[in-house]
């Protein structure tokens, strides 16, 4: 045994006696013992199941809200109230709310229903005057293919029996002329061999070869004419008539396939013409009607039965477009809303049945379903909040509508680890890290845990100790 473990032992033997002695007065000037250090609280690690609860506030709403605006669709002009109808309180669909009045609306109105009457009696004239083109179409289509057919029998004609016909006449017409201008020399030397030995007057013979000779001069220059107009007839007249007859029928064709194509381009046009105005007949009725039914919600009338709330001007103020005017709320069809913090999240999920109660009225009390529970929080402070809304599905007395209600709901996790929640410590420069100390033969030793979930009392211990450890409290 080492001496300064002795002198321990001797001081607190020598301690001892002297307090039992001045205990029981045997030692009258005995100096009073100096206290010795306070022993640490311990708890023990046990197993055995956690109680959670959650207690959040929501708001008290209706499950069913219907806004009642003035939205126009076609209508631009100015709005405002006229008169104030309705009443806060309960309403039946179809009552009258508020009546508004539009600047110049039955003047706009008016011309609308003027420019649908014109685009309508448009669109008519439009199908009468196709009509009559498709008719006009027709008959100039019936024109051009006669013609084509004319023009190309002629063509047929013209290959097949004109153009052998015409070549063989002008040389007949030739052939004529020279062998007349021969008949007419052989004549007159005839009449010359005859009158030679005749003793006719002198002055009848002149006559007669006079004559005959005259004649077969003019004979020589037809015959002359006769030869140049053949032959020009075969360079010239009879290859341009040919070529002509050839044309026309090639230009009947391409004016009958041109025809053709246009009256095709043509229709697609009047095709187009007729859906471009019946377009712009359909899209005039279309706000025509839309703005009738823009005049129709000038008068506000509730959409639902329920209870109205209003937020109308003042009557003669303007009524701004797409505004809120009035609310109509459903009382019993009722819902809670608000936000969870993720503690919360451990107990509550999306279809949990939870009860409800009224701070303001403790009696009123309810169940509930958590319909809709966001996945995503938002930020708040170092936490964040889940929005959440569910559906009373059961209460007790009335609940007013935007009153605070208490979600409050328990759920119990079976044979956990737990410990005292005033045995955890944070670990310093270690955010988000937690530690105990443990009594080990006598030494405190600090162990890093992984907690869970927690009353407040006593808190989960997912990994570091195990069942029977003693733990130091906090304030030991």
């Amino acid at each position: 045994m080492s001496t300064r473990r002795h002198t321990s032992m001797v001081c607190w033997a020598a301690l001892c006696a002297v307090s039992v002695a001045g205990a029981q007065g045997d030692v009258p000037n005995a100096v009073s013992a100096a206290p010795g250090p306070k022993p640490p609280t311990l708890t023990v690690v046990e197993t055995g199941p956690l109680t959670l609860s959650v207690d959040q506030p929501g708001r008290i709403g209706s499950a069913r809200t219907t806004l009642l605006r003035y939205e126009p669709e076609v209508f631009d002009g100015q709005a405002t109230l006229a008169q104030i109808v309705a009443k806060p309180g309960v309403v039946r669909v179809g009552d009258v709310i508020a009546q508004l009045k539009g600047k110049d609306f039955e003047k706009k109105l008016s011309d609308f229903k003027t420019q649908v009457a014109e685009a309508s009696e448009r669109l008519a004239v439009l199908v009468e005057e196709q009509a009559l083109s498709r008719a006009s179409e027709a008959t100039n289509l019936e024109r051009a293919e006669r013609a084509a057919l004319l023009a190309a029998q002629r063509l047929t004609l013209l290959r097949e029996y004109h153009n052998a016909r015409d070549l063989e006449f002008a040389a007949l017409q030739l052939k004529n002329q020279e062998d007349s201008l021969k008949e007419q020399g052989e004549e007159l030397g005839q009449l010359q061999r005859m009158y030679s030995d005749a003793t006719l007057e002198t002055e009848t013979k002149d006559i007669v070869l006079g004559r005959a000779i005259r004649a077969l001069d003019r004979s020589r220059i037809y015959s002359a004419y006769a030869r140049k107009d053949h032959d020009l007839f075969l360079a010239i007249d009879h290859p341009n008539a040919v070529k002509e007859i050839e044309d026309n029928a090639r230009y009947a064709q391409q004016s009958l396939d041109h025809m053709r194509t246009r009256q095709k381009l043509q229709t697609v046009h009047m095709r187009l013409a007729l859906a471009g105005a019946q377009r712009a007949l359909d899209e005039l009725t279309l706000r025509l009607s839309r703005f009738e039914s823009d005049g129709a919600s000038l008068t506000l009338k509730a959409s639902v039965d329920g209870v109205l709330a209003l937020t109308l001007p003042e009557v003669g103020e303007p009524v701004q477009a797409r505004a809120v005017l009035a609310t109509i709320v459903d009382p019993a069809l009722l819902e809670v809303t608000g936000s969870f913090d993720l503690d919360a999240l451990r107990v509550v999920e999306a279809g949990s049945q939870v009860t409800a109660w009224i701070p303001a009225r403790p009696a009123s009390t309810g169940t509930l379903v958590i319909d809709e529970l966001s996945p995503i929080g938002s930020p708040d402070g170092a936490g964040a909040k889940y929005p959440f809304s569910a559906s009373v599905r059961a209460r007790d007395g009335a609940w007013p509508i935007g009153a605070e209600a208490h979600i409050t709901a328990t759920r119990v996790i079976a044979d956990c680890t737990l410990v005292d929640t005033k045995a955890i410590k944070a670990r310093a420069g270690a955010a988000g890290t937690w530690a105990v100390d443990l009594l080990i033969d006598g030494n405190k030793v600090t162990r890093e845990i992984r907690i869970g979930a927690s009353d407040g009392s006593k808190t989960q211990v997912l990994s570091g100790l195990a069942v029977g450890d003693r733990v130091v409290l906090a304030d030991g």
